[in-house]
């Protein structure tokens, strides 16, 4: 018995031996035990070396999210190290995976047996394996491409940041180098491209030199692109079609095709095809042919349809927001339409924050319900504002708003305005009529003082209009306004009434920021007559035009032009008995710089009251201004300016009588948050005593 119990103690050994670890086959070298970042996970590297066993481990995937119980995880792991350790450069030999269960602890023991003889390492990767043999612990790399340029190299160095910075990174980077590479060519549809890779060591990064060849391209030999649902009847999808710029022949291009894809898909959510999907999308590559065909085939389902918007937290009457939504319920869905919702009630002033939500998902038969959510204004604002300008030198104002009166949705706004030339005092009404934005009955008393050349003026004048926004986007003004005016003339004091009925029109055009647009016009008509008939002192009829255009040929380079034209029909024996405000005068930051603020115009002698006479500035009947400028952009936010102003106010109709007055000159733009604020010195070389001035100005010219 106890002679056998040597033999018994040895089978014992054997049944406990793993068959996947010959004690015969074991190296001597110590286990390598390592942690991984999967959680509670162990790796132990059995029959190599400490240092290759550690670079092994670096190389293994990080399995986040894998439980080690999934059925896959120890063949994908037997996989990883087996193909780690040929990147390393080691001889190929075969590797066992083993996974076991130790408490709460999971192990992973990867097993390597011995050298496979006659089965060389891939001479394809043998230049990465050598780098990695070569590899330090600290320094990162450095790329160059070779063999191609552009697009090509673009791609493939975008495919291959971000760059290793740590001689970690650096294995692992090294490692998948080749497969990333493969992905950027066939991206651009380079399918037989072959890479050759040489690394130099160099203190403290390597520079890895990736040379291409990137062989003949792929080409389509079909595109087949197909439309189910509503969308086959859709215009938009079919000129979307239309302009598809992948055609049979053309290198196949991946980017290309993923923004075909994205384009359908966007374009239904945009014009409400809430269930389409992409039935098939494919691009099918024969390797061999060196060809590839293209298959999209977008299911767009039914089209939905806007519904009722329901209003919430306003105190408006319900039927004047329902006359802010600007489509019918039932329209074609097309989110353009909910963006416009969204800004036709943040423009209405009615609201502080206006959230549209669509609800698709709450559809009944097709028909998308539509929420708006609406944050009151505050009831009542002040603003308080400081300012200069050449023309009115200092200026202080208050604003007092209140947006929303009453549930019929009337604002009124008053405002204050104190400076040595033209102190002012407004109130404005506005009630909507036929529509809360777009048509409004407007109330407007004003007083003012005004300095007019050599006279000073005192308006007071109410007016009483239909203001109405039509479909051109021309804004139409019906208005009557009434004007008392009285004013100091020479020595004598003058006062006059006046009764206008009145037209106008207006629109502006602009592109880019409204406050420094790149290209735009904005255009002003007014049309007023006054009669003794209805009670006016005199009878005139009044013509006003203003246009202001801007336009960039080039980046950075701009040209604004405007011009300014008034007209009075009046008698010639009461045009001395004009009001000043009716009158035309010249000169300013509005008109011709290089002369002070309407310091132009006819001037007549009058008696100074102490024996002798005197020129007053009394302005004209006719008034014409042009003026051109170039701007030059150092910046996006400062630009040079130099201009040509011309021009006059006048009483006659003989073009050579009048006396025309021009000036030249520049200055520097600055774009701040309110607007250019412009400092510029102008020249007015028509004076034989004029000087250079000054001229500070801040505003849009649109």
């Amino acid at each position: 018995m106890l002679r056998a119990l040597p033999l018994l103690i040895a089978a014992l050994l054997m049944l406990m031996t793993p068959a996947w670890a010959d004690p015969a086959e074991a190296p001597p070298e110590p286990i390598t035990e390592l942690p991984h970042p999967v959680a509670d996970l162990t790796i132990k590297v059995v029959g190599l070396g400490e240092e290759v066993g550690k670079r092994l481990v670096d190389l293994l995937p990080q399995w986040d999210g894998q439980a080690p119980t999934d059925p896959n995880f120890v063949k994908e792991a037997e996989q990883s190290a087996q193909r780690s350790l040929e990147a390393l450069g080691e001889d190929a030999r075969p590797i066992t995976a083993k996974l076991e269960e130790i408490g709460s602890r999971w192990v992973l023991i990867l097993a390597a047996g011995e050298p496979t003889e006659g089965k060389a390492t891939s001479e394809r990767r043998r230049p990465v394996r050598d780098a990695m043999q070569r590899e330090v612990k600290e320094g990162g790399l450095e790329l160059k491409v070779e063999g191609v340029r552009g697009n090509l190299a673009r791609n493939l160095r975008a495919h291959l940041s971000p760059l290793p910075k740590t001689a970690a990174e650096r294995a692992s980077f090294l490692f998948t180098l080749e497969d990333k590479a493969e992905e950027a060519m066939q991206a651009l549809g380079y399918y037989q491209a072959v890479f050759n890779t040489k690394v130099e060591r160099t203190d403290p990064n390597w520079i890895l030199t990736l040379t291409v060849d990137r062989g003949e391209p792929m080409r389509y030999d079909e595109v087949i692109v197909l439309l189910e649902g509503d969308a086959r009847n859709d215009p938009a999808f079919t000129d979307r079609i239309n302009r598809i710029d992948i055609q049979p022949g053309d290198i196949v291009h991946h980017g290309k095709y993923e923004t075909l894809k994205s384009d359908l898909q966007t374009l239904g959510l945009v014009r409400g095809y809430f269930d389409g999907s992409m039935a098939q999308h494919r691009i099918e590559v024969d390797r061999d042919a060196n060809k590839a065909n293209l298959v999209l085939l977008y299911d767009s389902g039914r089209r939905y349809r806007l519904g009722e918007v329901n209003f919430w937290s306003s105190e408006l009457k319900p039927s004047l927001l329902q006359e802010m939504v600007p489509f019918t319920p039932g329209t074609p869905y097309h989110a353009d339409q909910v963006a416009r919702l969204t800004s036709t009630l943040l423009g209405s002033g009615y609201f502080q924050d206006v959230k549209v939500l669509p609800h698709p998902e709450q559809a009944v038969d097709g028909i998308v319900p539509i929420e708006a959510g609406l944050s009151p204004p505050p009831r009542h604002s002040i603003d308080l504002g400081v300012g200069y300008a050449t023309d009115t030198e200092a200026r202080i104002s208050t604003t007092w708003r209140t947006p929303v009166v009453n549930r019929h949705g009337h604002s009124q706004e008053t405002k204050a305005e104190l400076s040595k030339v033209n102190p002012k005092l407004s109130f404005d009404y506005r009630i909507p009529f036929d529509h809360p934005i777009n048509d409004k009955l407007v109330f407007n008393a004003s007083v003012g003082k005004e300095e007019f050349g050599d006279i000073d003026s005192s308006q007071y004048q109410t007016s009483f209009g239909r203001r109405t926004v039509m479909g051109n986007r021309w804004t139409r003004t019906l208005s009557a306004r009434f004007l008392y005016e009285d004013w100091v003339q020479g020595p004598q004091d003058h006062s006059a009434k006046y009764l206008m009925p009145g037209i106008s029109f207006s629109r502006t055009q602009r592109r880019g920021p409204p406050l420094d647009p790149t290209d735009g016009l904005r255009q002003f008509y007014l049309l007023e007559h006054a009669d003794t008939v209805w009670g006016s002192d005199q009878r005139i009829t009044r013509f006003r035009s203003q246009l202001r255009a801007v336009y960039t040929p080039i980046e950075r380079h701009r040209l604004t032009a405007r011009a300014d034209i008034g007209i009075n029909v009046i008698a010639d024996e009461d045009l001395l008995e004009l009001a000043p405000s009716l009158r035309f005068f010249a000169g300013g930051d509005q008109s011709i710089r290089g002369f002070s603020y309407q310091s132009l115009g006819p001037k007549i002698t009058v008696d100074d009251g102490e024996g002798g006479t005197t020129e007053l500035l009394v302005g004209g009947r006719y008034l014409l201004v042009g003026s051109i400028e170039y701007q030059y952009y150092l910046t996006p936010s400062w630009r040079l300016a130099a201009f040509f102003d011309g021009g006059n106010a006048f009483d006659t109709n003989d073009s050579d009588a009048i006396d025309f007055e021009a000036s030249f000159g520049g200055g520097v733009h600055w774009i701040s948050p309110v607007g250019p604020i412009k400092i510029e010195v102008g020249y007015g070389f028509t004076d034989p005593d004029a000087s250079p001035m000054l001229h500070i100005s801040i505003g849009a010219e649109l």
